[in-house]
């Protein structure tokens, strides 16, 4: 094992080393680094209400469990929902904008471009809070 650290000049070790630290940083980043904003997760806490997961292959931008809802929901958030593209996502934040949050997930129909097809996609993977909802219900 001696010989072989000899037959490697001073210069060559450092860089070994620095290539050992940069390769244990990256893995230790990935392993402890978290998505920094863009999501929106949301657990509703409604009784009597059984939510399985849903088929990740229809919604392949969304994480497993995953529930966006549709009056917090940024664009970028929108966009990965099933169906739903740049254009339908400004739709349904300018929709929210002018008439306010949406009351149930049926509203989102009210969208222009979006229909039964497009909520029955993407039903599994959004929800509505309304602020009286997240108040206690007064």
């Amino acid at each position: 094992m001696n010989v072989i650290f000899k037959k490697i000049s001073p210069l060559e070790g450092i860089v070994l080393i620095l290539t050992l630290l940069f390769v244990l940083g990256t893995l230790l980043w990935f392993r402890v680094s978290r998505p920094a904003g863009g999501l929106t997760f949301v657990e509703t806490g409604e009784t009597g209400r059984t939510v399985s997961a849903p088929d990740q292959s229809s919604a392949p931008g969304m994480l497993e469990g995953e529930v966006l809802d549709l009056n917090t929901a940024s664009q970028a958030d929108l966009t990965r929902l099933p169906g739903i593209g740049e254009k339908k996502a400004a739709a349904i934040l300018a929709w929210r904008e002018e008439h306010g949050p949406f009351q149930v997930v049926e509203d989102v129909m009210s969208v222009d471009g979006i229909g039964e097809k497009i909520l029955a996609d993407i039903r599994p993977y959004v929800t509505v809070v309304t602020p009286a909802a997240e108040e206690g219900g007064t």
